[in-house]
């Protein structure tokens, strides 16, 4: 194990050469909240990235309070705490990242002290993740207190890639099929990540569905990201109503180098992203002939 904090948190790309920048081709397993989906992802050679839920609860093995485990609201019970997750992808994973979710307040401040404990060892793509404001259409989820995540992972993880999102309410669950992004909610985002003076890679985490109504808005929300590298995670839920059409367009039009895609199998077979490969393979090869140009004119 690696103690040079240089070597925490890695990016992305550099960690994951094989992509050549293509975002999308980046591989997700999620909801790894137990041993065995952890094992199951862990062996599994196409995996790259493991995406996992924290939340305050009890191993259900012991009778011990409270501590941060690994699982997804409701459930507070699971075989598998978030220092047991970290500690077996330091000692079995030199290969993948992972992307921590946290659910509440109380389970990102209570895991604070264990990231800190493990941040040299953790020589892999970190991702923290929360919604830190409420989104669409018109969510009733309480988020995340926004200052109080900015600041702490900055002070715990600065190397982590920060993943800052809206809460939402859309699809099955609630029977809603419409619904976008407003621009009054990605300018106090950016507002919020200004105040909190946020320099770390960010992503933001957009809802398929969403996402798709409205491509002018996302791209306004990384126009303005000026302060710091940004990307979209494009993530979707089962049965969730999506523009495949509409998405892919986004897709190519904000570039494939600026762009995770973490969505149902059944979904990412249906988007074209052929379009956005071949582009930026046209503007390199532009770029390498009119430097031939230029340099046959110097001679």
């Amino acid at each position: 194990m690696c103690n040079n904090n240089s070597h925490v948190s890695p990016d992305p790309t550099k960690f994951f050469p094989n992509v050549k920048g293509n975002l999308t081709k980046i591989v997700w397993a999620h909801a790894v909240n137990s041993l065995a989906e952890l094992e199951r992802a862990l062996s599994s050679e196409d995996i790259m990235m493991l995406e996992a839920d924290v939340v305050m609860g009890k191993l259900n093995t012991t009778n011990q309070t409270d501590i941060p485990i690994m699982a997804h609201p409701p459930a507070v019970e699971s075989d598998l705490s978030l220092e047991n997750f970290l500690e077996i992808n330091i000692h079995s994973n030199n290969t993948k990242g992972i992307k921590l979710d946290f659910k509440s307040n109380s389970a990102f401040e209570s895991s604070k002290p264990i990231l800190t404990k493990l941040r040299a060892n953790l020589t892999f793509p970190v991702i923290l993740n929360a919604d830190i404001l409420s989104g669409p259409v018109n969510a009733t989820i309480t988020p995340l207190n926004a200052k109080d995540f900015l600041k702490g992972a900055n002070e715990t993880m600065p190397e982590s890639i920060l993943s800052v999102g809206w809460t939402t309410r859309y699809g099955k669950e609630f029977n809603i099929t419409e619904g976008r992004y407003s621009l009054k909610q990605i300018q106090t985002m950016i507002e919020a990540l200004k105040e909190n003076q946020v320099t770390q890679p960010v992503t933001y985490p957009v809802r398929a569905g969403l996402v798709a109504n409205d491509v002018d808005v996302i791209k306004t929300l990384l126009k303005n990201t000026t302060f710091t590298n940004a990307t979209l995670t494009i993530w979707s839920s089962e049965g969730d109503s999506v523009d495949a059409e509409k998405l892919s367009k986004l897709i190519r039009d904000v570039g494939v180098d600026k762009v995770y895609v973490d969505v149902p199998e059944a979904l990412k077979s249906k988007l074209q992203l052929s379009a956005a490969s071949a582009m930026s393979a046209a503007m390199i090869n532009l770029a390498a002939s009119m430097a031939l140009l230029v340099l046959s004119r110097m001679l």
